[in-house]
C-alpha cells in the first residue's frame, strides 16, 4: 500500500492500479529533479477550492496549491515508478507557516548540491519555507573581510539556491543576528570596536554605540535588498551581555531592555520599508532564560507595542509536555499570540549524532501545544553548536517526523521507509542510535573530553552495555555510509570504555568522518573537527 504525507484531510482509493509511461506535461523542472519520464499520461489543472489531486486512467486532475498536488504526486512515484492508483485526495493543513531553520554558521556550510537535497526533502514533505542561518556568511559586498575564511556562500550560489527553492514552491529566506551571535564578526580586528565586551567572542554588539548600530543597519540593508523572500529573521537571542559592557561604563544604569527595544524598533521599521515582515526570536521579550529578578526586568519589553508589527519566533527545545509549551505561549499575553510560531529542534547541536528521542518528543508536544492555541505555524530548528559534527543527511528523517507529528498521524517511521525505500530495519538503527545515552555521549567517548573524564563508573559501565546492544542490534544491517560511520564511531567509543582503544582507531575514524563531511558540505569547518580528533589521538598516544 502506498502511503501520502503527511495524511491528507481524504483519500480514497479504488483498489485499482494503471500502468505510467510518463507525463506528457508535468513541469520540466520537476521531471527533472526527480527523474519522471515524458510519456502519455496529461496533467489538468481544475479551478476549485481548496487543494487536492485525482487520479484516472492516464489523466491527473490538481487544483489549488500545486506545489503540494505535485509533491503528492512525486511522492507516488517514488514509491511505485511503474503504475498510479485510482484515487481522489483533498489536502489541508493546520498550519500556513511550515519551515525549517538551518545554521550553517558554527561548522561547515552545506554544498549546492546539499542545499538542493535539502530543498526537494521540504518539497516533498510539503514545507513551505526554508531560513538559512548565516551570522557571517551572507557575501556582503561592502564589508567583503566578514565570513572571508569560512566558506561564505557566493551571491551567485544564494540565487541558485533561491531559484531552486521557488521551482519547488519553498520560499527561502534570511536568518540574521544583528545583536547577540556577532562573535565571528566582532571578532575581525576593524569591527571588534563594536563589541559590547572587551572581549569579541562574546558576541554581543554594543547597542550604545550609534555607529556599531548603523553598522548593523547597512548589514541589514544589503541582505534586503538581495533577497526576494517575504520573511527575514532578524535575530534577537541570547543577548545577556547587552547593557553590562561598554554601555553599562557610560552612566552605570543598566540599560540592556531600553536598547534592546531601541535597536530592533529601528530594525522593524527598516524591513518594513522594503515590504518584507520581519520575525524575531522570543527569548529576550520574556527573559525566559535568565534569573527570575533579570527576568522581571526584561519582561518590561512586552509592554511595547512594537513586536506586533513582527513574527515572535518562540523557540523551546527541552523534551516537555503539550502542557509545559501551552504556558511556554501563553507567557508572551494574549495579544502576541496570532503573531506567534513555535520553533522546536532537532537536538542535533553538540553531537554527531542527533538525540531523536528528546527531538521529536519537543516537536511533537511544541507543534501539538500550537496548534491547540491556533497558531498560525512552526519553524523547526538544526542548530550546529561546537563544530556542527552532526551530518546534514541525519536530520531527513527527523524532517518527516516533524511534518507527520504536525499535519499528519506521527507514524513518520513509515512515512520515511516509503519515501527513502530504507527498510524497517535501518530505521530501527537510525533510532537504536538516537537515544541519549548515545547521542548525547557519542562526542565527548570519541575525543575522550572534560565530560568523558567526569563520568562515573557506574555510568561508564551503563553506557558500556548500551552501546554492545545498540552493536549487536546493527550488527547484519546493511546500512548507508553515513551510519556505517556511526556504527564504527560507537564501536570506538566503546573501546574507550573497554581501555582498548588506540590512535590508529580514531584517526580511522576520523578519516570515514572527513569523507562524509567533503560529500555534502564546503571544506572550511573540517580543520575543527580534524583537530580534535588528532589532539585526541594524541593524548591517547601519550598517555595524558
Amino acid at each position: 500500500m502506498f502511503r501520502i504525507v503527511p495524511q491528507p484531510k481524504v483519500l480514497n482509493f479504488s483498489g485499482k492500479w494503471f500502468e505510467f509511461n510518463g507525463f506528457s506535461n508535468l513541469p520540466e523542472f520537476i521531471s527533472k529533479e526527480f527523474s519522471i519520464p515524458m510519456g502519455s499520461w496529461k496533467i489538468e489543472i481544475l479551478e476549485k477550492p481548496g487543494t487536492g489531486i485525482s487520479i484516472e486512467d492516464r489523466n491527473v486532475k490538481v487544483w489549488g496549491n500545486l506545489s503540494i498536488a505535485y509533491a503528492t504526486l512525486v511522492q507516488l512515484l517514488i514509491q511505485r515508478k511503474d503504475a498510479l492508483p485510482e484515487i481522489y485526495v483533498e489536502e489541508e493543513f493546520k498550519f500556513s507557516f511550515r519551515g525549517y531553520h538551518l545554521d550553517i554558521a558554527r561548522g561547515g556550510v552545506p554544498n549546492l548540491s546539499t542545499f538542493k537535497n535539502i530543498l526537494r526533502w521540504l518539497f516533498l514533505l510539503k514545507y513551505n519555507y526554508f531560513a538559512i542561518y548565516f551570522e557571517d556568511l551572507f557575501p556582503w559586498e561592502k564589508h567583503p573581510k566578514i565570513g572571508s575564511t569560512r566558506g561564505r556562500l557566493t551571491k551567485e550560489e544564494l540565487k541558485e539556491i533561491i531559484e531552486y527553492g521557488k521551482n519547488l514552491g519553498i520560499e527561502v529566506f534570511p536568518s540574521l543576528e544583528l545583536a547577540g551571535h556577532m562573535e565571528h564578526i566582532l571578532s575581525i580586528p576593524e569591527y571588534s570596536k563594536y563589541s559590547e565586551w572587551y572581549l569579541p567572542r562574546e558576541g554581543c554588539l554594543n547597542l550604545s554605540d550609534n555607529e556599531a548600530r548603523r553598522f548593523t543597519y547597512e548589514l541589514l540593508e544589503e541582505v534586503l535588498d538581495f533577497f526576494p523572500s517575504k520573511y527575514v529573521h532578524i535575530g534577537g537571542d541570547e543577548t545577556w551581555a547587552l547593557g553590562r559592557g561598554k554601555s553599562l561604563e557610560k552612566n552605570w544604569v543598566f540599560d540592556g531592555p531600553r536598547l534592546y527595544e531601541e535597536h530592533y524598533k529601528n530594525m522593524i521599521e527598516i524591513v518594513e520599508r522594503h515590504g518584507k515582515i520581519p520575525i524575531l526570536w522570543g527569548d529576550m521579550l520574556t527573559g525566559m532564560y535568565l534569573n527570575q529578578n533579570e527576568r522581571n526586568i526584561w519582561s518590561k519589553l512586552l509592554d511595547s507595542n512594537i513586536w506586533e508589527r513582527a513574527i515572535i519566533a518562540n523557540w523551546d527545545y527541552s523534551a516537555q509536555s503539550k502542557e509545559y509549551f501551552v504556558k511556554r505561549i501563553e507567557s508572551f499575553g494574549n495579544k502576541y499570540q496570532a503573531n506567534q510560531i513555535v520553533c522546536p529542534g532537532f537536538s542535533n547541536w553538540n553531537k554527531f549524532y542527533p538525540d531523536f528521542k528528546s527531538a521529536i518528543e519537543n516537536t511533537r508536544n511544541f507543534i501539538d501545544a500550537a496548534s491547540s492555541k491556533k497558531l498560525q505555524g512552526f519553524l523547526i530548528t538544526a542548530w550546529g553548536d561546537d563544530g556542527e559534527e552532526c551530518l546534514f543527511s541525519f536530520l531527513n528523517p527527523l524532517l518527516v517526523a516533524g511534518v507527520e507529528c504536525a499535519e499528519g498521524d506521527a507514524n513518520w517511521e513509515e512515512s520515511w521507509m516509503k519515501l527513502s525505500g530504507e527498510s524497517e530495519g535501518v530505521i530501527n538503527v537510525r533510532k537504536a542510535f538516537g537515544i541519549p545515552e548515545i547521542a548525547n555521549n557519542l562526542k565527548r567517548l570519541l575525543y575522550g573530553s572534560y565530560g568523558y573524564s567526569q563520568m562515573s563508573e557506574a555510568e561508564k559501565e551503563k553506557i558500556k552495555q548500551i552501546l554492545k546492544d545498540t552493536l549487536e542490534k546493527a550488527s547484519d544491517v546493511n546500512l548507508p555510509e553515513d551510519l556505517v560511520f556511526v556504527k564504527q564511531a560507537t564501536r570506538v567509543a566503546l573501546k574507550r570504555l573497554e581501555k582498548t582503544l588506540t590512535a590508529s582507531d580514531l584517526l580511522e575514524v576520523c578519516n570515514m568522518y572527513a569523507r562524509l563531511w567533503l560529500s555534502e558540505r564546503k571544506r572550511e569547518g573540517l580543520e575543527l573537527i580534524v583537530g580534535r580528533f588528532w589532539a585526541a589521538a594524541g593524548r591517547l598516544d601519550l598517555g595524558i
